[in-house]
């Protein structure tokens, strides 16, 4: 019995060996005689699958006799049959139309991204799916049904019970809400419902160099305060402040002589094209006229706009007083040489580090927040005064005068603190997050409001003048200008364009070319505070980009100086009251009256202190500048400040047609090359602003859409308290068909572009198809040859092979590369032989718009309109940052509280 079982078995072992092996074969056989349309990775992993099973049958078999292993050169010619057939499928789909087409060679047709495919491995997961799992989000969602919750059952007990008030809030409830929104130092005074949504206690604030706009959301104009503070100082400091950047007394180089004449014939061209008539002789008119004007003395009764300077017999400043300096309205009344001035605000209302007034950055946001009181008492002061006077109003209409008139009035006059209100800040659209971090900071923490959201100056001034259209917003501050494209309600990154020049250096020109004519006003100086207030007063009166405006004309102004008697002069002026605004299109002459820091170490050290306490934002991991970066802002950056072996980056500098075309299919190339680079405020950004707005519209549309670029150019917005000159809109729109490429201007170009795009891609597939099946077939030739050659290979040849496959790279590139150039050459001549056909037709070309600021609408005011818009809709209580997001989060909120990329 046990030999029998002993039988049983081994027949039961032989049996499923034999069954093993089948199965092996029959794998084997269904993996070669299958074709296969993996890639060569895939192909040798299965040969090597193959030849394990193969070994695995043959050492099964070696005691049946069966053949012992496939001989290489069937396995090797088994391998091509299956690389063959599957280029024939490949083929045979090609030709049916099903292909697969990278999402990188479709040309984008909106202004979103497109969105990638779902990870199958997380794709269960619902990790930040949920707006419970984001602090921000389910802070809000819990303090929403709290209060909501509680003013119901309020209601409902108030309706059962008139005679009993029961809060159905707790004493913890209330600390609970105030550590979640209020500031810490607040939860003393009375705890209030937050409504995110009520625009009635919302503050809206725009910041500037020369003036910041602060109001309430539902007010129809905003408060105007001059960013200024004065403090008291003695003759000897003032002098010694102002010596070194006396641009008006000294005398100008020879090469503002030249700029000067550039402009000079600018304007005669223009005259000479509109058939205006310039007399001569009207240089020599004006300077013998202005030489013997002399002035007539001016009663104090007869002023119109008497001026109350403060000096030192009636300063507000007392050993008595707590008032140390004197802030807005106050310090620009303050004269020197008894008080010195300083501006804690720059350009679009970023902190001022160019100034030698500060050491320290705590001394600079203590003027930031001293000033903002400052603003917020007089805000509250005005609204005090309406009530007052509308209450007077109900009064004399109800003929009830025994009616006390304040008898409630919900803000209490200079305190601020017993109440709670909202803030909407205004920034730039080209920002620094340290700057605008830190300034959030001082609104929740330093003053402090209930929440802060942020809305950048461009699409503020869209709000403000109800445009919801691809525009072009050009914004004319009074030390810079920016150019910013702004579509779908989000700026345009790569549009914007910051230059360093606006309406005070018009304002300095303009007091230059008066004083080269003979100002009778000998000792007049721009640099003081009255100097300055008599600049800008004659530069809103006179300058003009009226043609017909443009003559010989008498016109007078009266001298308001501290301690001195007022004065009436009469003068001539002639061009100077056009070439000075002409200035915006040849602003290199601008760059001659701006402060140099090299030649100022006092200003340089200042710069570098305050630049080390507040540096620049950087990214976590690299250390890269993490701040907003344009491509149209390094072009014009490097324009501005090229060298004589350098090519232009704009492209109204670039007069072939050819050299034009290949640089705009190239922008989408330069966004991966462009380097974060640090902002550096000493770099001056001096491009013509007609060349600048060019520059923007055409990389804010290649990048993103090329069909938006004849929408721009009939929606330019020019807003800006320097913008309101008069026929200014006429001007611009000369001045950007003369600069505007041929190309840029056909209103067929963006179809063009597309096509030209598309066809492109097209050939470098079919160019890189083309190469791989030629190696291809070049590799199996090779492999047949090397089946007579020994295995055994010499080192020296592999170099060598190396060697000529790189060779090969780079010489397929260079080929396509021409091959690309010739398509180019090729579709630009069919292009510009279709409209040279319609040469004479200008409707073939794109107008150029230039949109007014909405009609009794002040275009300085109308960012803080904007600003204003957004308080009253129902998003922006999404947009609210809170004490305690800020305290949880800090700057990290700002990516879930923006409606643009933070």
């Amino acid at each position: 019995m046990e030999d029998d079982d002993i039988e049983d078995d081994n027949n039961d072992n032989n049996n499923n060996n034999d069954s093993i092996i089948e199965q092996d074969m029959d794998a084997f056989r269904s993996s070669t005689a299958t074709p296969s349309i993996d890639t060569n990775g895939h192909q040798d992993k299965k040969l090597k699958t193959n030849n394990n099973i193969l070994s695995k049958s043959s050492n099964s078999n070696s005691t049946t006799g069966q053949p012992k292993k496939v001989p290489l050169h069937l396995l090797e010619k088994r391998r091509l049959g299956r690389i063959k057939a599957a280029e024939e499928f490949a083929k045979k789909l090609k030709q049916v139309g099903i292909n697969k087409v990278d999402n990188e060679n479709v040309f984008p047709t909106g202004k979103f991204k497109t969105i990638q495919l779902i990870n199958q491995k997380n794709y269960s997961s619902d990790y930040l799916k949920k707006d419970d799992q984001i602090f921000t989000l389910r802070e809000r969602k819990f303090l929403r049904n709290k209060i909501i919750n509680n003013s119901t059952n309020d209601s409902t007990t108030t309706n059962n019970n008139s005679d009993i008030n029961i809060s159905q809030w707790t004493e913890q409830d209330y600390k609970d809400l105030a550590d979640t929104t209020f500031n810490n130092k607040s939860i003393k005074y009375n705890h209030e419902q937050i409504d995110l949504n009520d625009p009635t206690n919302t503050i809206v604030i725009q910041l500037g160099s020369t003036s910041l706009k602060i109001g309430f959301a539902l007010d129809d104009t905003p408060i105007i305060v001059p960013n200024c503070i004065a403090i008291p100082t003695n003759s000897i400091e003032m002098d010694t402040h102002n010596s070194s950047n006396n641009w008006f007394n000294h005398e100008q180089p020879q090469e503002f002589a030249e700029l000067k004449s550039q402009l000079y014939q600018s304007f005669k061209e223009r005259m000479r094209y509109y058939k205006r008539r310039i007399q001569p002789n009207s240089q020599e008119q004006v300077k013998s006229f202005n030489a013997q004007a002399t002035p007539e003395t001016v009663s104090l009764q007869k002023d119109p706009a008497y001026i109350p300077w403060i000096t030192n017999e009636n300063s507000p400043i007392d050993s008595a007083s707590n008032t140390k300096c004197l802030y807005g309205d106050e310090a620009i009344l303050a004269s020197e040489p008894w008080f010195n001035h300083r501006k804690p605000f720059a350009s679009s209302g970023s902190f001022n580090l160019m100034s030698d007034d500060y050491t320290s950055l705590q001394e600079l946001l203590g003027d930031v927040t001293n000033l903002l009181n400052y603003s917020l008492k007089k805000l509250f002061k005005r609204y005090r005064d309406q009530l007052i006077e509308r209450k007077r109003e109900e009064q004399e209409d109800n003929n009830n005068e025994d009616e006390p008139m304040t008898s409630s009035l919900p803000i209490k006059e200079n305190n601020f603190e017993s109440q709670r209100f909202k803030a909407i800040l205004v920034i730039p659209d080209l920002f620094q997050k340290s700057h605008v971090e830190t300034m959030i900071r001082l609104l929740i923490t330093e003053l402090p409001f209930q929440a802060v959201a942020i809305i950048q100056e461009s699409l503020a001034n869209c709000y403000g003048a109800g445009l919801g259209t691809s525009t072009c917003v050009v914004n004319i501050g009074s030390s810079s200008t920016n150019v910013v494209c702004v579509d779908e309600g989000s700026v345009v990154e790569n549009s914007v364009v910051k230059l360093d020049y606006g309406g005070d250096d018009i304002t300095k020109l303009f007091s230059i070319l008066l004083k080269q004519n003979n100002f009778p006003y000998h000792e007049w100086d721009p640099n003081t505070v009255a100097g300055w207030y008599l600049a800008e007063t004659l530069k809103k009166n006179l300058v003009t980009f009226q043609d017909d405006g443009v003559a010989v004309q008498l016109t007078n102004f009266l001298k308001r100086m501290p301690n001195e008697p007022i004065e009436k002069y009469e003068f001539k002026i002639f061009d100077e009251v056009m070439l000075a605004p002409l200035a915006l299109f040849y602003p290199q002459i601008f760059k001659l009256l701006k402060k140099n820091i090299n030649n100022d170490e006092k200003l340089a050290k200042n710069y570098k202190n305050l630049k080390l306490q507040l540096p620049a934002s950087q990214d976590f991991f690299t250390d890269d500048s993490n701040d907003l970066n344009s491509i149209s802002q390094e072009e014009t950056i490097h324009d501005s400040n090229l060298k004589l072996d350098e090519t232009p980056d704009a492209y109204t500098d670039i007069h072939d047609e050819l050299n034009l075309l290949k640089k705009l299919l190239n922008v989408n190339d330069k966004l991966d090359e462009l380097v974060p680079m640090t902002p550096d405020d000493t770099i001056l950004n001096m491009l013509p602003l007609d060349k600048a707005i060019i520059q923007s519209i055409t990389n804010g549309s290649l990048t993103m859409d090329p069909s938006k670029m004849s929408t721009y150019y009939s929606n330019i917005l020019v807003v800006g308290g320097s913008s309101n000159i008069e026929a200014f809109d006429f001007m611009l729109t000369d001045r950007i068909n003369i600069w505007r490429p041929r190309l840029l201007a056909h209103q067929t170009f963006p179809t063009f572009y597309e096509n030209l795009v598309k066809k492109i891609k097209e050939h470098e597939k079919q160019f890189n198809a083309d190469k791989s099946k030629n190696s291809t077939s070049s590799t199996t030739i090779n492999d047949n040859d090397d089946e007579k050659i020994d295995e055994n290979k010499d080192f020296t040849q592999d170099e060598n092979e190396v060697t000529t496959e790189a060779d090969t790279v780079t010489d397929s590139k260079s080929v396509l590369q021409s091959e690309i150039d010739s398509l180019i050459n090729e579709e630009l001549q069919k292009f510009i032989g279709e409209f040279d056909k319609s040469a004479n037709n200008n409707d073939h070309y794109s107008p150029v718009t230039v949109i007014p600021p909405p009609r009794e609408m002040d275009p300085a005011s109308l960012c803080w309109k904007g600003g204003s818009v957004l308080a009253q809709v129902k998003l922006v209580e999404e947009l609210f940052i809170t004490y305690s997001d800020w305290d949880m989060h800090g700057s990290r909120i700002l990516q879930y509280k923006c409606i643009f990329p933070y």
